[in-house]
């Protein structure tokens, strides 16, 4: 239970997901099995054996913040967590390799990038939180090069994925400063202020829901996109209103997770409706 747990299982899923769904987008039609396979497993095994690395380095604010995890509540030792991550990021690896040189390139540059944010990158606030956040748009580019190009659909996809991921990355920091302050990071929340972060977050929530609006525009996407995108931008703009009020860390984590849900959603509307461009 604790390896699954370490993984956030939902996280990783979405970004395997993630990478189908844009295979499917480019090609207009469902790739081969074999495809699927190596992409998916390329995106829950690179973003699994991230979520494990930052736990590892995480261990000690995760006493305070989140003493639960498998990790600081000693269920799993930091040693198996090391050969743990270090499987799936070679499992990962080899996955994107077998799909095409472009693909690894993709996969070991994203791999690189949540290292150097789990060793060192972490402390730096909004520098940081990009860094996350390009990990997480990459997937819609690497599902669209391992079918054979790039997709203008999917390039707005990335953008809004960045865009929602960095707010919910800012919105955490709101829900950690106890743990980040021992930890010396540099987050919007501790450098400006809670409301400063608070107002980059809903900056951000704006800029997401106007990208998720452009495939409507300018007609890349099928009618069907429409109504269920719409219940993901209605999800953003209630969490607009949500933060022009006080703000507190239980409302911040609920705010970060009601996220997910709607990035989820969001994959969905993508699915149904962006294969017509």
């Amino acid at each position: 239970m604790a390896l699954i747990k370490v993984i956030r299982p939902i996280n990783s899923v979405m970004m395997g997901f993630s990478v189908c769904l844009s295979e499917f987008i480019a090609l207009r039609s469902f790739p081969s099995n074999s495809l699927m396979i190596h992409g998916f497993l390329t995106g829950f095994s690179l973003t699994g054996a991230s979520m494990v690395i930052n736990d590892i380095y995480d261990y000690e604010v995760d006493l305070i913040n989140a003493p639960k995890r498998p990790i600081p509540s000693g269920i799993l030792k930091i040693k198996e967590a090391w050969i743990y991550g270090l499987t799936l990021s070679l499992l990962g690896i080899i996955s994107a390799y077998m799909i095409n040189q472009y693909c690894l390139i993709i996969a070991l540059t994203s791999f690189v990038i949540s290292i150097l944010y789990n060793v060192h990158f972490k402390k730096y606030g909004l520098i940081g939180n990009f860094m996350v956040s390009f990990c997480v748009a990459m997937p819609f580019i690497f599902g669209a090069y391992a079918v054979g190009g790039g997709s203008k659909i999917l390039l707005t996809f990335s953008i809004t994925a960045f865009l929602v991921n960095t707010s919910r990355e800012v919105i955490k920091g709101i829900a950690d400063v106890e743990g980040d302050i021992k930890r010396q990071v540099k987050t919007v929340a501790i450098e400006y202020g809670i409301k400063t972060a608070r107002t980059v977050a809903i900056l951000l929530f704006i800029l997401a829901i106007i990208a998720a609006i452009v495939p409507i525009i300018f007609k890349w996407v099928s009618w069907l996109y429409v109504p269920i995108i719409m219940l993901s931008l209605i999800g953003l703009s209630y969490e607009i209103l949500s933060l022009l009020n006080e703000i507190n860390r239980e409302k911040a984590i609920k705010i970060k997770n009601r996220l997910l849900l709607y990035m989820f959603l969001a994959l969905i509307a993508m699915f149904t409706g962006g294969y017509y461009e």
